[in-house]
Order: structure tokens, then sequence, then C-alpha cells
């Protein structure tokens, strides 16, 4: 009688062993599958489908901005600062919104630099043949020239360009954080015309420092 229910026993062990195998493997099957669902769905596309088309304005006067006396970005209209979430829960289009903000920007602060720096625009390698990489600088007048002295401002890295510090600074505070201008104007009114390309004293006086011309160049990426 004992060996019949432990032959029972053993049977309902496997029986359950078993069960407990498939549905485990079934469990598995569910979770890869579910994986490649997944692997399939296109999140940006999503995202698409609840956000309004990514066309922005091409001007600052289109998107409603300008720079007030202060050099701050105000709109022309409330008088507020540049709001990021212009729509909740769109971070992706507020994103794209900042970025064409960013371009606009970036030709303005060029546009400064040639009016009121009075910087040349030039293509550099000066020689460069079409396939050749190429970029451009903003230059004094006879930066290129003049073998004296010779101020380099490179802006960082990421989106920032010639002229520009810092992107965010510009739209969150104000052109002077932001841009390289007011060290370019400094320089300027220090110095005369030119702007230094050394902050140490001039040995060989100030009568020989006068006779020489000062350059600047900022480098653009």
């Amino acid at each position: 009688m004992l060996a019949k229910h432990c032959a029972v026993l053993k049977s309902l062990y496997t029986l359950l062993s078993i069960m407990a195998h498939v549905a485990g493997q079934e469990d598995r099957e569910k979770t890869t599958a579910l994986k490649d669902l997944l692997s399939r769905i296109d999140l940006d596309e999503l995202m698409k489908k609840d956000e309004p088309p990514l066309t922005f304005p091409a001007t600052l006067e289109e998107f409603e901005y300008a720079f007030n006396q202060k050099g701050q970005l105000r709109h022309i209209k409330t008088g507020e600062a540049f709001v990021f979430n212009a729509k909740e829960d769109l971070h992706r289009w507020n994103q794209k919104r900042y970025e064409a903000l960013g371009e606009i920007l970036t030709q303005y602060v060029y546009e400064l630099l040639e009016k009121e720096c009075s910087l040349t625009k030039a293509i550099v390698p000066v020689d460069a043949v079409d396939e050749e990489a190429s970029s451009f600088i903003f230059h004094s007048a006879d930066a290129l020239t003049n073998p004296a002295r010779l101020l380099v401002l490179i802006q960082g890295s990421g989106v920032v360009r010639a002229g520009q510090w810092a992107r965010r600074l510009i739209i969150n505070q104000d052109l002077d954080s932001g841009t390289q201008i007011p060290f370019i104007t400094r320089a300027m009114q220090a110095l005369g015309r030119w702007v230094s390309g050394g902050p140490t004293e001039d040995p060989e006086g100030a009568q020989s420092r006068d006779k020489r011309k000062e350059t600047q160049v900022t480098r653009s990426q």
C-alpha cells in the first residue's frame, strides 16, 4: 500500500514538474514575443502623432522675440523672457523649437561681428579646392597679413559658433554673457582700432606699441 502511495506521489511530482516547466517556457516565449513587439515600435513615430508639425519661424521677428537695450531676449508683445516649454508634455517639439531659435541667433551674432566689431568673414583655407573640407573665420582688417601680433578667440565645442560663448546664456541671460563681443569691444577701446593679442606688458615700451597694428581673430567651427 505504501509503495502504491509513493508511486502516486512520484507521478504527481513528475506531472507538476512538467507543468511548471511548460508554464515557465510559455512565460519565456511571451517575454520574447513582447520584446520583439517593443523593438518594432518606433517611439519617435508615436510621439509625432501627438505633436504639431516641426516647422518654425525663420527670423527673430517671426518668432516674436527681440533683444532689448540691455541685450536681453524678450517677447515683443509680453516682454517676457524666452519660455522653453511653449507646449506642455511635448519635449521633443519644444527642443526642436529651441534649436531653430538657436540657429537664428547664430546668424544674428555673425551680423553683429561684422557690423559692430567691423570684422570680416573669410573662408579657410584660403586656397581650398572644391572637395576639401573648409570653414570660416571672422578677422580684423590685417589679421592675415600683419605678423606683429594675433589674438585668437575660440569658442567651445557643441552647437556654439563664432562669436559665442554659450547659446543658453544668449537666450536666458543676455548678449554680454553669451557672446565674445564685450571682450572684443573692450580690447578695441583700450588699444585703438585693433585688438591686442597679448595681456602682458610690452617690454619695448609704449612708443613701439603705437607703431604696430594689433589684430584679432575669432574662429568658427
